[in-house]
């Protein structure tokens, strides 16, 4: 029994070095550390950049030299500005909420559409999702000019089709009326950023094994039933993500609204995005911009910890 023991302790293996065993713990962190530096580089410092020029009186001719430091004065005009409140009304409800939920639900009902069984089937999947993605592959300015073409009052091809209709007498001026330019915009934005969701949804869509439907029916459920009780049920993680990532890039959106109507007519669908370029590059107010930027990613992080914060309690047992 001794020289059973003898054998299976010299059998063992070695016990690693103290300098092996600081290598092996710090070997995960040096592999992430030129991402790491990345990131830094090319976020945090600009961010970091930013939140230093909010606290600053300094004018856009004066970028390069340090400003007068006004702590809070920059953040205290723009939240006391009579018209602070409407802009971020606008960039809240008609530009986020409005365009983000029809972008969900149009985008669950084209990608349950294209999910049919009757593409497959005609093997007409490929032109279909090809069709969907052409507004996603345009770039923001072509689609915005184009559109404002399809819009004009007198030459685009919109008015001049519900002229021939007979639904109007003359052209509307979308994109000057205020009863009107803020649908405009919004269905530029859906148009353009509606396939993402589509396609997203879709990859969820056919990650469900057919399985459980079969299933269902054989159980005499319903074509809604299994889409309510079923589907929805499952894609509920990937709606969440989408909701959130739509919402975020929506509310700091800039191209949309500038290039349709630079803000107008007058001020009428200025968002927090325009005010902060306006701010810094017409008026020249670099630090009262900054302001407005900080401000917007405060509103941001917030919301995204609330809706994290939502979403991990409903998943709590």
């Amino acid at each position: 029994m001794a020289g059973i023991d003898t054998i299976a302790t010299d059998n063992r293996a070695p016990a690693p070095k103290p300098a092996r065993a600081w290598k092996h713990q710090l070997e995960p962190y040096a592999l992430v550390l030129p991402a790491m530096a990345v990131l830094a580089l090319f976020f945090a410092g600009p961010a970091l950049y930013n939140i230093a020029l909010a606290f600053q009186d300094l004018s856009l001719f004066d970028l390069g030299r340090e400003g007068e430091w006004v702590g809070f004065a920059n953040f205290v005009e723009v939240l006391s500005d009579r018209d602070t409140g409407r802009i971020l009304f606008n960039t809240t409800v008609p530009l986020t909420i409005v365009t983000v939920a029809g972008r969900l639900v149009l985008g669950l009902l084209l990608a349950m559409l294209l999910n049919a069984t009757v593409f497959s089937r005609w093997r007409l999947g490929w032109l279909v999702r090809s069709l969907i993605l052409v507004p996603w592959v345009t770039p923001p300015v072509v689609a915005v000019a184009a559109w404002k073409w399809l819009l004009d009052a007198r030459y685009g091809a919109v008015n001049q089709l519900l002229v021939a209709s007979g639904i109007i007498e003359q052209g509307i001026p979308f994109l000057a009326k205020t009863s009107y330019v803020w649908g405009a915009i919004q269905t530029m934005l859906i148009w353009r950023e509606l396939p993402f969701v589509v396609i997203t949804f879709l990859a969820a869509l056919q990650s469900i094994p057919n399985e459980l439907r079969e299933a269902a029916r054989m159980d005499g459920a319903s074509e809604f039933r299994i889409q309510t009780d079923i589907v929805l049920p499952l894609l509920r993680p990937v709606i969440a993500v989408v909701a959130m990532l739509t919402t975020i890039w929506t509310f700091n959106n800039f191209v949309y609204v500038w290039l349709a109507t630079r803000g107008g007519p007058g001020d009428y669908t200025q968002v927090l995005a325009t005010q902060m370029y306006t701010t810094s590059f017409v008026d020249y107010r670099v630090g009262a911009g900054a302001a407005i930027g900080v401000v917007m990613s405060l509103i941001m992080f917030v919301f995204a910890l609330v809706y994290f914060f939502l979403l991990f309690r409903e998943r709590r047992p």
